[in-house]
């Protein structure tokens, strides 16, 4: 049987502990500790444990269900504003409801007016106390949360990097790139000069890429521009690179190195042949969303593959608590759509 998570064991030993405390407040408020084994004690205590379990039950189902309607931190107020009185009204009621009901059957002792007098203050003070115990547990399940979350965060990034980095640091990429450095510099030293450079920037940018897990659009473009320099040295006009990128966009986010992993999966799984050139897409759209596509020409024989790429990035868009990437695959085309983040001022 898998383990429960960490919240709700501790709510649940919360819950115990609450209630136990309602009816130990009982217990002292009415001296029943002057006689522990009476009768009346007796009843009192199956009378505190019944009220006490349903008041603190029924506030805690009122404060998840606002919690589910405003989850956010920032979002507390507007929480306490509905689960307070709600609180107090379930309170007041069972209290009522109990010691109405006690009179009737004459369980026990009968109460007083003024009993339900004090009801009304008393079942306030539970409200606030109540709601602030569940509210305190669950800001800190979510401080517990986040940084688990973040933590993970880090190992993803740190992962995308180390892939990349075989990826790219291969013998084989070393061997083409240095290969093609070595014809260019015979044939034309002003293109080796510009691929030697385009060849730095990609290093640079990998070895660097740990220092933010988000980097602006603009970054990534300047980037994949290099990135892609190499690989048309290497297969000339069989590939293609289209932008249409608005420039108000290029200051939105996105985590590291996502556009690499794309324009890597397309080269990998898809025939490049001057007959059959593959083009690739990077586009922004007015909703915010940038959308990264090829025509679709996959190879036949299959191509080892870790299944890195799009998991690695659909797992980022999600700790980073972001909407899905979209993934879709026609018979001429494959689209991948990635929301993009607006930075924070």
């Amino acid at each position: 049987m898998p383990a429960q998570p960490t919240e709700q064991l501790n709510d649940r030993w919360i819950r115990i502990s609450g209630i136990t405390f309602l009816v130990l407040l009982a217990i002292y408020a009415y001296k029943a500790y002057e006689n522990l084994f009476s009768l009346e004690t007796g009843k009192l205590l199956l009378e505190s444990i019944i009220i006490s379990s349903l008041t603190w039950e029924l506030d805690r189902w009122i404060i998840i269900r606002f919690r589910h309607k405003y989850p956010l931190l920032h979002q507390v107020r507007t929480r306490l504003c509905w689960v307070i009185p709600l609180c107090w009204l379930v309170n007041v009621t069972i209290d009522c409801g109990g010691m109405l009901l006690n009179n009737a059957i004459e369980f026990r002792k009968h109460y007083p007016k003024a009993a339900f007098l004090g009801a009304i203050q008393g079942s306030l003070i539970l409200a606030f106390l109540i709601t602030g115990i569940q509210e305190a547990v669950y800001y800190f399940s979510r401080l517990l949360q986040a940084e688990r979350e973040t933590e993970q965060l880090k190992k993803e990034n740190l992962q995308t990097q180390l892939d990349s980095l075989k990826q790219q640091v291969n013998p084989h990429f070393l061997f083409n790139s240095l290969n093609t450095l070595s014809y260019l510099i015979s044939e034309d030293a002003e293109k080796a000069e510009e691929f030697l450079d385009e060849m730095c920037k990609v290093y640079r940018y990998l070895l660097r890429n740990n220092e933010n897990e988000l980097t602006n659009l603009g970054t990534e473009l300047q980037f994949i521009r290099s990135y892609f320099h190499l690989l048309k040295t290497r297969y000339g006009d069989s590939l293609h690179l289209n932008l249409a990128v608005e420039p108000s966009d290029e200051q939105r986010l996105l985590p590291s190195l996502t556009l690499q992993l794309l324009v890597e999966n397309a080269v990998k799984h898809n025939v490049i042949h001057k007959d059959h050139p593959l083009t690739v897409h990077i586009s922004t759209r007015a909703d915010g969303q940038l959308t990264v596509k090829n025509n679709l020409q996959k190879k036949v024989q299959k191509v080892a593959s870790n299944q890195v790429g799009l998991s690695n990035i659909a797992s980022k868009f999600s700790l980073l608590k972001q909407p899905a990437i979209k993934v879709q695959q026609t018979e001429t085309e494959f689209l991948v759509t990635i929301p993009l983040i607006q930075p924070s001022h």
